[in-house]
């Protein structure tokens, strides 16, 4: 079976340079204009960029290929203010400004893709999303709760997922291929597309078997580091009118992964381990993990006064079977699984009265309910006994949320001002017999409410330049890992807690944006100047802590509202493409060396900063300091570029108390490292593609902070993708 996608990927390459030389005359067709760049998420529906008071990431089309990513998680490598950790290979978990896990909302179609059971840290749930059925990707840094409720403290990630196309009757299927040198990644996939003016629809398929990570430098080649995953993709709708339907499933799947740091003697915290290179436990995997996405969707945009509204209806099921082997007691597999069914319902509607007021409503439930097993096998015998006592959750637990909302944008002084205002009301129930297994606690049936505001300000004092300022309040409920969970994690033994209180945030943000178009038609920059820079301030209240308790004479520790703490920091990013500036020399503007060539600088920074201030310490896994610079050079219209980049992460000596007895965590501080990669492409016609990305070419050994795996050494990716 393996050998046949490797088939298919080596003819995926060979097609793509076959049609590339028949057709290397048809121009890539022209992007969007940089000024006519709009954003979904941060208002609900369509808006332009300029008119955004957030700050905001786009990554689509080309972007996406260029990223050369295997997994979700690294399509946002390099992107402004997300700084990236992987627990093991096959897990990435982003964080926005100094948050991650359930502190960042995931969005797929704009569907909340959290659920009740995801914990606390990094963890690997957004790696469960099909890198290649993703059309777009929307990050929002910055509290979001007043559209998007719980969880949306340091940002919302919005995952868009491919759509039906309605046009007159056309078709395509086709290959892709990729490879990768550093874990030796075989990666290939089938998909199809078919549109006409009433019906659409996109389908893909693909697989891929991931050897071992190579580090750099003298680190070598990394055990527990080998995984598979295939994944299947299809979204069918019709439109009518003003009237659209569309049905989406997703099904993805990883096998044999290992949580790397638990069974590796390669970490950078030696002194953790039972011996000197030997991993904590003998073995410590997800056998698979398994994630099922389905999402019916009805929208009816009419360009009056009800410009659109829709109804989304959602099913997601994410399945965990984990085995462990502990040291302490080799001969017995600890066989855990847990499913979390979660059902969804959202509404939204957009009235737009001119300049006087764009308003958004909507409303949103969700329902999640937990099934957990566990049980003990006999290595030997191969005897099993079900242990229902160490479940991670009590079975049948369950999670119900529900939300109404209203935003307004007001345009004021001929729109060169713009206030956006709303407010958003929120209520909980968790339910939970954690009593089964612990006779001192009662059993969980919490409610919470939260009322969320927010008021933002965009000043246009001329077309290209907007100033920001945004004051929000974001919030976060407890969700079951907090209140149900029993668990182990790199401290101990985590017990319940049926009386946490949510999390709170107060947010301020100061920034301002500048893009300056390109003026000439025949030039291939699409823009001339860009650049965004924000400052940001979070208070945060009631944050949930890990505190040392005794249950039932057990020591160990609890979530409880102990945190009082502050982040802030600044981001920044700039572009600037040689085209205008040419004309200052007396040279032509629509071209650097020849006609249709472009040559551009680009580069970000972010630095955050975290304090504990009722500790008086540093709060965990705050990033360090971080950057990418880069020079591309496009030419032929965009035909093929060449782009140098170089990515820099600071030294972070600023370490929270967990850090000590974690392995993931350099003793002291993270060392800072520079790293130098280069990218290419070639696009000779709309029928195929070719990329490469060489990441790390001086082969540094280096260690992303908190990472279970140290990064790899030099990796050569190729990928190609061809369509008839």
């Amino acid at each position: 079976m393996k050998r046949n996608w490797l088939a298919v990927a080596g003819l995926s390459m060979l097609m793509a340079q076959a049609l590339a030389a028949q057709a290397a005359e048809e121009p890539k067709p022209e992007d969007e204009d940089a000024t006519d760049i709009t954003v979904v998420t941060p208002g609900g529906s369509e808006r332009k960029l300029m008119d955004t008071p957030d700050s905001v990431s786009v990554l689509e089309g080309r972007k996406l290929h260029e990223r050369q990513a295997g997994q979700a998680p690294d399509l946002l490598e390099g992107a402004a203010g997300v700084y990236l950790q992987h627990t093991g290979a096959g897990q990435g978990s982003p964080f926005l400004r100094g948050r991650t896990g359930k502190e960042i909302l995931l969005l797929v179609n704009g569907v909340r893709f959290n659920t009740s059971t995801f914990r606390s840290g990094p963890n690997q749930y957004f790696s469960s999303i099909d890198a290649d059925s993703i059309e777009r990707i929307e990050v929002i840094r910055g509290p979001s709760s007043v559209l998007y409720g719980s969880d949306a403290m340091g940002g919302v990630i919005n995952v868009i997922l491919k759509r039906p196309v309605y046009q007159d009757f056309e078709y395509s299927f086709g290959a892709r291929g990729r490879f990768q040198s550093a874990d030796r990644r075989k990666q290939g996939g089938l998909f199809g597309e078919i549109g006409t003016q009433n019906f659409g629809a996109v389908i893909n398929a693909s697989y891929a078997d991931v050897d071992e990570l190579v580090g750099g430098s003298s680190i070598g080649r990394q055990p527990f580091t080998a995984y598979e995953e295939w994944g299947a993709f299809g979204s069918f709708g019709a439109r009518f009118g003003e009237h659209t339907v569309t049905l989406t499933y997703s099904h993805f799947q990883q096998n044999d992964l290992s949580r790397t740091d638990a069974v590796s003697g390669i970490v950078p915290n030696q002194a953790v381990l039972p011996a000197p290179g030997v991993g904590q436990d003998l073995r410590r995997l997800f056998e698979w993990q398994v994630d099922d996405f389905a999402l019916a969707e009805w929208r009816w945009e009419t360009g009056g006064l009800l410009r659109e509204m829709f109804v989304d209806l959602s099913y997601h099921k994410q399945q965990e079977t984990q085995e462990r082997i502990r040291r302490s007691s080799a001969n017995r597999l600890e066989d855990s699984n847990f499913n979390t069914h979660s059902f969804g319902l959202k509404m939204q509607a957009v009235l737009d009265f001119a300049e006087w007021a764009v308003l958004t409503v909507g409303a949103e439930a969700n329902y999640d309910t937990v099934h957990t097993r566990s049980a003990d096998i006999n290595r030997t015998t191969d005897v099993q006994k079900n242990i229902d006592g160490r479940v991670q959750f009590p079975d049948w637990s369950n999670y119900a949320s529900f939300g109404i909302y209203a935003q307004n944008e007001t345009a004021l002084l001929n729109e060169a001002l713009l206030v956006r205002y709303g407010v958003r009301y929120s209520g909980f129930r968790a339910q939970s017999d954690v009593d089964t297994r612990y006779a001192q606690l009662d059993g969980i049936n919490a409610f919470f409410s939260d009322i969320t505001g927010a008021v933002a300000v965009v000043g246009r004092p001329i077309d290209e330049l907007n100033l920001t300022l945004n004051l929000a309040r974001g919030f976060r409920a407890p969700n079951l890992d907090d209140l149900a969970a029993s668990k182990a994690f790199g401290s101990g033994a985590q017990f319940p807690n049926p009386d946490v209180d949510p999390e709170t945030q107060y947010s301020v943000d100061v920034g301002a944006r500048l893009l300056i178009p390109t003026t000439d038609s025949k030039s291939a920059a699409p823009y001339e100047l860009m650049a965004h820079a924000v400052f940001f301030f979070n208070y945060l209240e009631d944050t949930l802590v890990n505190r040392p308790t005794t249950l039932e004479s057990v020591n160990g520790y609890r979530q409880e509202n102990w945190g009082r703490s502050r982040i802030f920091g600044v981001e920044a990013e700039a572009g600037f493409y040689l085209s205008q500036a040419l004309g200052w020399l007396g040279l032509p503007t629509d071209h650097v060396f020849f006609e249709g060539d472009a040559l551009g600088v680009h580069g970000n920074f972010t630095w955050t900063r975290g304090d504990n201030l009722k500790d008086e310490e540093p709060l965990n896994r705050i990033p360090p300091a971080f950057a990418e610079i880069s020079v591309r050079y496009e030419m032929l219209h965009g035909q093929v570029f060449l782009e140098q980049y170089t990515t820099i992460v600071g030294r972070q000596d600023q370490y929270g108390p967990q850090a000590a007895t974690d392995p993931r965590f350099t003793p002291g501080d993270a060392p800072g490292y520079v790293l130098f990669g280069m990218r290419a492409g070639w696009y000779p016609c709309r029928h195929a593609r070719l990329n490469l990305n060489i990441q790390n070419i001086g082969n540094r050994s280096y260690h992303p902070m908190g990472g279970g795996t140290y990064g790899s050494g030099t990796n050569v990716i190729l990928s190609g993708e061809v369509r008839w």
